[in-house]
């Protein structure tokens, strides 16, 4: 006999509230609000998701879903799966990563959440949506949990500073080398240079063609503004064209809230690229 699929599995606001969340930090609150809570949320929704949507996809396991949920969740956090991911990153379009932490298993805690859900699903009228079509909520939720770890370019935009960049980038017609040449006659040289880490090397297999390198300025003064710990990184990229990433810098001024935060980002953000342009022009 051929079990039924419940469709309110995904359709509860339970379900939708968690990867409303889920997305959300992934892909904004941890690059603009980095702490010890959005460092977590992701794997608190994403247990809470997990059981509901193999439950769906699978009947067969009712229950049992919990415990399977459990089970990947360790190994998806030790350093078993990494030969799986490093495989899988060869040839997947949408390349995955993960960072090894034990801590986070605490976060199985949550795992009654779904275990209730399932149970009683079907008696609890008030959490379900009926106007909805599932496979509205099943798409994305298997992008979004696909999406969950960092992309590729959390490894080569990182920053030490107090005020970070994200998606600030441009791209130029000379090789890295040529661009360090010609902001050294103008005066502007680098005072740390180094690879990417072999481990970010190992993960994603297509940044070795990148010849990705980071660079740091102690010090840049720009007109009456004085510029400090400025990071950044190049990636090569086809016929001697380099794309730059200014990744970001330590600023003295208040940036306590995103308000202060997001002006200082684009007021530093444009004096440093047109400085940067005006000097590869020349």
């Amino acid at each position: 006999m051929k079990i039924q699929r419940n469709k309110y599995l995904l359709l509860n606001y339970v379900f939708i509230f968690c990867i409303f969340i889920l997305f959300l930090n992934d892909h904004f609150l941890k690059y603009e609000f980095s702490n010890l809570l959005t460092g977590k949320l992701s794997d608190i929704t994403g247990i809470i998701i997990l059981p509901l949507l193999l439950t769906y996809i699978f009947p067969r396991l009712k229950l049992h879903s919990i415990w399977v949920s459990a089970v990947f969740f360790i190994f998806w956090k030790s350093g078993y799966s990494e030969e799986l991911i490093h495989f899988y990153n060869q040839y997947a379009l949408i390349p995955i990563t993960r960072t090894v932490d034990y801590s986070d298993l605490w976060v199985l805690l949550f795992l009654p959440v779904p275990y209730f859900i399932i149970k009683g699903i079907n008696q609890w009228e008030s959490i379900r949506i009926k106007e909805i079509h599932p496979a509205f909520i099943l798409l994305p939720a298997i992008f979004t949990l696909m999406a969950t770890s960092p992309p590729p370019s959390f490894y080569y935009t990182r920053n030490n500073g107090n005020l970070n960049c994200t998606k600030c980038s441009f791209t130029v017609n000379y090789t890295q080398n040529e661009i360090i040449e010609k902001l050294r006659k103008e005066n502007i040289v680098f005072d740390t240079i180094y690879p990417i880490s072999k481990r970010a090397l190992e993960r994603i297999p297509g940044f070795e063609k990148n010849d990705i390198h980071f660079y740091k300025l102690d010090q840049l003064i720009i007109d009456q503004d004085t510029l400090r710990n400025l990071n950044f990184s190049m990636l090569s990229l086809k016929n001697g064209r380099t794309k730059v990433y200014f990744n970001g810098m330590t600023v003295n001024e208040d940036i306590s809230t995103y308000k202060l935060k997001r002006k200082a980002r684009k007021y530093y953000n444009k004096i440093f690229f047109k400085e940067l342009k005006e000097s590869l022009k020349k």
